[in-house]
Formats: C-alpha cells, structure tokens, sequence
C-alpha cells in the first residue's frame, strides 16, 4: 500500500536519483502479492498449483521473458535495463494474481475466475482519484486479465504473463512513449507472436477421465461373497 500511494516516491528521488526505483517509486509493492503467494502456498489450504515460475518449458518461457530486454536494448542499454527491471517486478507480482489467487479461484464458474482476480487486482493498485482511475482503468484490468491467465494456462508459467505486462509498463508509465520506444514494443509482440507459431508450448495434459461404473452390473448385497462388513 505506502508504495503503491507513492509515500516513498521523494525518498526514492533524493537517494537513488537516476534509478529505476526513482523514476518508478512503486516497485517494491510487487513483493505484495510475491510475498503473500510464496506465504499462503506454504501455509494455507493446499491448492492445485497450475504455474511456475517457467512453467511447461523453461527454455520457451525464458525466451519469452528475454525478447522485451532484447528489443528495448536496440533502443538504448538504459531502455533494457528498464525493461529487465519491469520484467522482474511484473514476474513478481504475477505470482500472486496469475499464480495463487488463479488457482485459488479455479473451482468456480469461469465469469468468477475472470471477475475476482480483476477486482481484486484493480483494488489492489489504490487508483481512485480520477475518471479514468474509476471508469477506464478497471476495463484495462479486466482485458489484461483475461490476457494474462490465457497466456499463463497456455504455458503454465508466471514469467510469461509477467513479460507480457512488463511491456505494458514499459508502454505506458512513463508519459507518452517516444517512437523508438513504439517500435521496439511492436517489435516485442512480432516476435512472441512468431515464437508462439514455430516453437509453441506443448498442450496441457488432459485430466484423467475416470470410466463411470455402471451400477445395474454390481452384484446386490445378497449376492455378493463378501463377508459382513
């Protein structure tokens, strides 16, 4: 909450002018839902755990999670070294909101699994001061979300999602963006794009189908030749 309300933020600017942490004074709020995932995995009801950090392929995933740098680093090494901090912070959180609270929320119907981790994220963010912080910003959490647990089923993995919003960040918080910065954006969504066509995350195993039992074939209870029970 202090990070995300920017209590820290003139703090920041005065002892790590010329930092990421200065320039985005929210960062450390993504050890939040990192923190609570690692903290409720080991000592809350034990859940299915559908991700991982790499998830269903470690080489695909850190691919994925490299391209951003990579691109961002054609514009200027200070651009990949944003990109590297927005991927770390964006993986971090993702443990939380496409990890636990994903799995924590799978039994239900599949409106809900989009709706609570939406709300529960868009609360998180504490942006409530404007129209757009009321109006327009809960719609782009509702689509990300529905983006983001895609691609985190898809690969079983947090990095992915993670680098997906790591361009958002990249893309949106810092004012307009400048062309190069454009550019390399697109260049980021190309190349996950062609990734995903010629090296594609295996499918996820099937559950296991039980074969119903036909109960009229069951011996009664007379019949059987099993003793008193």
């Amino acid at each position: 909450m202090p990070f995300n309300l920017g209590w820290f933020a003139s703090a920041f600017g005065t002892h790590f002018e010329g930092t990421p942490l200065a320039r985005w004074p929210w960062l450390p709020a993504a050890l939040g839902p990192a923190i609570g995932a690692i903290v409720a995995r080991r000592f809350g009801p034990r859940l299915l755990q559908t991700t991982s950090v790499v998830g269903s392929s470690g080489s695909r995933s850190l691919v994925n999670g490299l391209i951003p740098i990579v691109m961002f680093g054609f514009v200027s090494p200070t651009a990949a070294l944003y990109a590297l901090v927005a991927v770390l912070y964006a993986t971090a959180e993702e443990l939380g909101w496409r990890g636990y609270v994903a799995d924590s929320v799978a039994p239900l119907r599949w409106q809900w699994r989009l709706l609570l981790p939406a709300a529960l994220w868009w609360f998180w963010h504490l942006r409530f001061n404007t129209t757009f912080d009321l109006a327009v910003f809960p719609l782009i959490v509702l689509l990300s979300t529905l983006v983001l647990a895609h691609a985190a089923r898809a690969s079983g993995s947090v990095l992915v999602p993670g680098a997906m919003h790591a361009l958002v960040i990249l893309l949106s918080t810092s004012g307009a963006p400048s062309r190069p910065m454009l550019i390399a954006g697109g260049a980021t969504l190309g190349a996950w794009i062609l990734l995903g066509s010629v090296w594609p995350y295996p499918a996820p195993q099937a559950a296991a189908i039980e074969t119903p039992v036909d109960h009229s074939q069951l011996p009664r209870p007379s019949e059987s030749r099993a003793g008193p029970i």
